[in-house]
C-alpha cells in the first residue's frame, strides 16, 4: 500500500516524497494533492487542485493562491530544485518533513519520516507537554528532526549549493476583529448567509451521498442536523453511543425522532472497551492517528467500526461531525475582565492553565512551566502588555492552533481509518472569519450559537427546543467554591473512583482495574492514559521522568 517518490536534484541534493496511502493522492506534472477545496466559486477535487498547484511557478504564487481556497486538503508542487507543501487553515491533514544535511524528506507519515533520519531520541520539551496536555504545538514533534507543517502555513525547501533551505509563511491565522457595530438581528443574518452557503458547499461534495452525524446533546451537533434539514439533505443517518441511558443518547435520540432522522446507538461497556482497545485494530490506529504529536483520538472509533461491520451505512457515507470554533472551551480567567492592562506573563500562564489539562499545571516544577511559558512566548510573540480584548484573542488563537485543529480536527481520522469521507461545514473558511468576528460577549457560554439554533429549531419542528447539555455551568462553579474550602482534591478523587464503572463513555475500561485505581486520583483523564502510552509505544527505551509518569507514582506520592 505504501509507496514513495524519489526525486534526485542538482549538486547530489534529494528531496524524497511518501504517501502513506497513494490511491488518495493525485498528481498533475510537478503538483500534488489530497483532498477537495473551492476556488472562485467552483469545485476543486484533489485532480484540479493538483492541476492548479502545479500551475504556481513561484512561492509567492503558491501562497496567494492558497489565500483564496476555501476547503479541506493538503498538498504540494516539486521542481527540480525545491518542494512547496501546504496545509489547509485547519490541519485537517497533517504533513510532515524533516531536513538532514543536504536531504529533505516529505511524508503524511510522521513515523516514515522519523525513521528516515533516525530520530529514536525525544524531543525534552516536547515530551513534557504531550504528557501534560496530549498535544505537541507549533512546528514541533515528538521527534527533533521531525516537523509538521501547521494549520495554515505554507513550507518551502529549496535546495542550495551548501544544502536544503526553508521558507515559510502563514497564509491564514485564526484572528479575533470586531466587525463594524452591528446589532445582533445584523449579526445573525451575516451568521445565517455564511452557514448556508458553508452547507451548500457541504451539499457539492457529497453529491447526493449518505450524511452521518454523531449525534451528542450539545449545540454544534444539533446545528448540523437542523441545518442540513433546512437546505434540503435527506439522506441523513445519526448515531451516539456509550452506557445504555446516558444523558447524551437520552438527547441526541429525541432530536433525532423530532427531525424524523434514523438514529442507532452502539452500547459502551467496559469490557467491550479491554476487547477494542487490546485489538490488532487499536494498534494500526493508534499509530496512523497520533503522528508523533497527538494522541488518538478515541471517542467515537469504536462506534464507527459497529456501524461499519453491522452494515448501518453505505459504505460510501460522508461522515459531518460538529466540529467547529464551538470546541475552543471558554476557559478563560475569569479576573481578566476586569484588569485595565494584562502582562505577557499573565497571558502565557493562563494559557498553559487551560492547556495542561490532563495532568495538574500547579504540581509542575518551576523549570517546566519556566519553559513551556516561554514556547508560548515564542510562538504567540505578543506585545510585554495587552488590554483584555487582546489578551483573550492570543488565548482564542493559542487553542484554536494547538487544541482545536491538533487533537479535535484530528478525529477525522477516525472516519479515514475505516474507510470513509468526511466534510466539517462549521470549519467552512467563510463561516470561521463571521464567527470571529462577533463580540466575545455573544461567544462566551456559546450564546449566539444557543439563541440560532433554538430558533432554527423550534421554525423546523414547531415545538420549544430540546434543553441541549453543552450549557451546564454548575460542574465549575462547584469545582471553584470546594477549591476554597480545601476539598478539590478529595472531590476530584472520589470522582476518579465514580467514574471507572460509571461514566457515559465507558472508556476507562480500556485500562486494568489496578492500575485505574492506584493512578487516577483527581486532575487525570483518559488522555492522560493515553498520550503515556502513546509516548511508551513510540520509544519504548525512553523512561518518562519521574512525576509526569502518573501510571507509576501511587496516590500518596502526588500528595
Amino acid at each position: 500500500m505504501n509507496s514513495e517518490l524519489r526525486i534526485e536534484l542538482r549538486d547530489d541534493n534529494r528531496i524524497k516524497l511518501h504517501f502513506m496511502n497513494p490511491s488518495s493522492w493525485s498528481q498533475v506534472n510537478s503538483g500534488y494533492a489530497r483532498g477537495f477545496a473551492f476556488f472562485n466559486g467552483k469545485q476543486y477535487p484533489s485532480p484540479s487542485l493538483a492541476k492548479l498547484f502545479d500551475s504556481q511557478n513561484s512561492f509567492p504564487n503558491f501562497v496567494s493562491l492558497l489565500r483564496q481556497l476555501n476547503g479541506f486538503f493538503i498538498g504540494f508542487r516539486a521542481t527540480n530544485d525545491s518542494v512547496t507543501l501546504a496545509v489547509d487553515h485547519m490541519r485537517t491533514m497533517p504533513l510532515y518533513y524533516a531536513i538532514l544535511g543536504k536531504d529533505a524528506f516529505i511524508s503524511d507519515d510522521a513515523y516514515w519520516v522519523q525513521e528516515q533520519v533516525q530520530d529514536d531520541t525525544p524531543d525534552q520539551l516536547s515530551m513534557i507537554e504531550f504528557l501534560l496536555t496530549r498535544i505537541v504545538s507549533g512546528s514541533d514533534t515528538l521527534s527533533p528532526s521531525v516537523k509538521q507543517v501547521q494549520a495554515g502555513e505554507a513550507v518551502e525547501l529549496v535546495v542550495t549549493s551548501e544544502g536544503v533551505r526553508k521558507e515559510s509563511c502563514r497564509f491564514y491565522e485564526f484572528d479575533h476583529a470586531h466587525p463594524t457595530e452591528q446589532s445582533v438581528e445584523e449579526l445573525t443574518v451575516r451568521f445565517d448567509k455564511c452557514l448556508k452557503a458553508a452547507f451548500h458547499r457541504l451539499a457539492q461534495f457529497a453529491e447526493g451521498r449518505t450524511v452521518v452525524v454523531p449525534l451528542g446533546g450539545g449545540l454544534d451537533s444539533r446545528l448540523i442536523v437542523l441545518m442540513l434539514k433546512e437546505t434540503g439533505h435527506d439522506a441523513i443517518v445519526s448515531f451516539t453511543y456509550g452506557r445504555p441511558g446516558n444523558q447524551e443518547s437520552r438527547m441526541s435520540r429525541r432530536v433525532a425522532a423530532e427531525l424524523h432522522i434514523p438514529w442507532h446507538f452502539i452500547t459502551y461497556n467496559n469490557q467491550a472497551w479491554r476487547d477494542w482497545y487490546n485489538s490488532s485494530q487499536w494498534t494500526e490506529y493508534s499509530k496512523y492517528a497520533s503522528g508523533l504529536s497527538s494522541t488518538p483520538h478515541l471517542q467515537d472509533w469504536p462506534a464507527v467500526w459497529e456501524l461499519k461491520m453491522k452494515r448501518l451505512i453505505p459504505d460510501d457515507s460522508v461522515f459531518v461531525p460538529g466540529h467547529g470554533p464551538n470546541d475552543i472551551r471558554e476557559r478563560l480567567p475569569a479576573e481578566w475582565w476586569k484588569m485595565d492592562k494584562i502582562s505577557t506573563d499573565e497571558l502565557t500562564n493562563g494559557i498553559c492553565e487551560a492547556y495542561c489539562t490532563i495532568q495538574d499545571w500547579q504540581r509542575q516544577s518551576n523549570i517546566i512551566q519556566r519553559e513551556l511559558l516561554e514556547k508560548a512566548k515564542s510562538i504567540l510573540q505578543p506585545p510585554s502588555t495587552l488590554t483584555p480584548n487582546q489578551a483573550i484573542a492570543y488565548f482564542d488563537r493559542w487553542l484554536w492552533e494547538s487544541t482545536l485543529t491538533k487533537f479535535v480536527i484530528n478525529s477525522v481520522r477516525v472516519y479515514e481509518f475505516w474507510g470513509y469521507q468526511w466534510w466539517l461545514p462549521l470549519c467552512d473558511l467563510e463561516f470561521i472569519r463571521v464567527w470571529g468576528s462577533l463580540p466575545f460577549q455573544l461567544r462566551l457560554k456559546k450564546r449566539f450559537e444557543r439563541a440560532y439554533v433554538r430558533g432554527l429549531e423550534n421554525k423546523r419542528t414547531g415545538k420549544t427546543p430540546i434543553t441541549d447539555t453543552s450549557g451546564h455551568v454548575f460542574g465549575p462553579i462547584i469545582v471553584r467554591a470546594l477549591s476554597r474550602l480545601r476539598l478539590r482534591k478529595f472531590v476530584r478523587r472520589q470522582r476518579a473512583r465514580f467514574e471507572y464503572r460509571h461514566h457515559h463513555f465507558a472508556w476507562y475500561g480500556l485500562i486494568p482495574e489496578d492500575d485505574y485505581y492506584r493512578s487516577f486520583h483527581g486532575q487525570e483523564n483518559i488522555n492522560t492514559y493515553l498520550a503515556n502510552q502513546t509516548f511508551k509505544r513510540i520509544f519504548p527505551q525512553r523512561k518518562i521522568p519521574e512525576g509526569l509518569d502518573f501510571l507509576a507514582n501511587s496516590p500518596e506520592h502526588q500528595d
